[in-house]
């Protein structure tokens, strides 16, 4: 840090003097000064320690708990609130599915229901042959084949 002079004049006193010369900021001291301005560069260096202690301790604590940092919680909010969207479009969806699917029933309940009445009657009167047997099958089997088939309605 120093290096010796022996005619010079100190910055601080301006008293000719045996000085030092300062490698840092290249000014002349006197022995005494050149003391103090050590000091003065020591309190220098305890603030940079200080602030870096400081420093560690910020990085240890957002080390060691990642789900408080900031561009995390922003994350955990789009999650939540995507999920929201998703659960009302879907209740949406439901509801929508819900009423084609009670059209579609109610459809062929009508037609199960006329079937029903047309059997009804053909029972009653005792008047029935293998063809309207047949008839009457193949249209059973073709509710219930729609039935079990679900309306037109594509899921994306």
């Amino acid at each position: 840090m120093a290096n010796t002079n022996l005619r010079a004049h100190c910055v601080k006193c301006g008293k000719q003097r045996v000085i030092a010369i300062c490698a840092g900021c290249s000014e002349e001291f006197c022995y005494n000064h050149f003391t103090d301005h050590h000091q003065e560069l020591s309190k220098q260096f305890d603030e940079i320690e200080f602030n870096r202690n400081l420093f560690r301790q910020t990085l240890t604590e957002q080390t060691n708990d990642l789900k408080e940092h900031s561009l995390i919680q922003q994350i955990n909010k789009w999650e939540e609130d995507s999920i929201i969207n998703i659960q009302e479009i879907a209740k949406e969806c439901r509801q929508i599915l819900s009423q084609h699917v009670t059209k579609h029933i109610d459809q062929i309940e009508v037609r199960f229901t006329k079937l029903t009445d047309q059997l009804k009657q053909i029972r009653e009167a005792n008047n029935f042959n293998e063809i309207d047997l047949s008839q009457f099958n193949k249209t059973l089997n073709q509710l219930a084949k729609e039935l079990d088939k679900h309306p037109d309605i594509l899921i994306e």
